[in-house]
């Protein structure tokens, strides 16, 4: 069962319509008693904490302050617990821990890199078999290359059904199409 979901994306605001798609997504992650787990700051970070909290839910925010230029001076308004990690792969390996699911919308290098450290632990089965959701098809491009990356963990090959770690991610093209990947679960 789905108890907490982390939502990997960019610190930038995205287009109105990908802002308001996030917040919903928010709102309807909380309406089904889903925590929130983000890295707290602005950006996508901002908006799906303020689509769970509109709606009631709880949210955690993932944070590093260890910016040469810090970006952000604390987590966003919508953060109810802050966890501040010491370095970025803290950071990463907490959101991993605490999260049941992934969803991962549009971002930068951040994104591609939480992505990339989840894509490699179930590969390897250092964590527990975890659904990972692309909302869109920004990541595919990226994503391409692994169709031929065989899967090493013989337990996730076996409980996910998958070959080859493109497998490992499931594409939707719409909010009520990831809400409906997660009941899935």
């Amino acid at each position: 069962m789905i108890k907490s979901v982390c939502v990997f994306g960019s610190y930038k605001d995205l287009s109105k319509k990908q802002k308001a798609e996030t917040i919903r997504l928010g709102e309807l992650l909380a309406c089904k008693g889903i925590t929130v787990i983000s890295g707290g700051f602005g950006g996508t970070m901002e908006d799906i904490s303020r689509g769970a909290k509109s709606a009631g839910g709880k949210t955690i925010g993932v944070t590093w302050y260890k910016w040469e230029k810090p970006i952000y001076k604390k987590a966003n308004p919508f953060i109810d617990k802050e966890i501040v990690a010491d370095c970025l792969f803290e950071r990463i390996g907490i959101m991993m821990e605490r999260a049941d699911a992934f969803i991962v919308l549009p971002g930068g290098t951040g994104t591609l890199l939480e992505l990339a450290a989840v894509l490699e632990h179930l590969n390897k089965g250092l964590i527990e078999p975890k659904p990972i959701i692309m909302l869109g098809n920004y990541w595919k491009p990226a994503l391409n290359c692994l169709k031929k990356e065989p899967v090493l963990s013989e337990k996730i090959r076996n409980i996910r059904k998958v070959s080859c770690c493109s497998e490992l991610v499931t594409f939707v093209k719409t909010v009520d199409e990831c809400i409906k990947k997660l009941k899935q679960v």
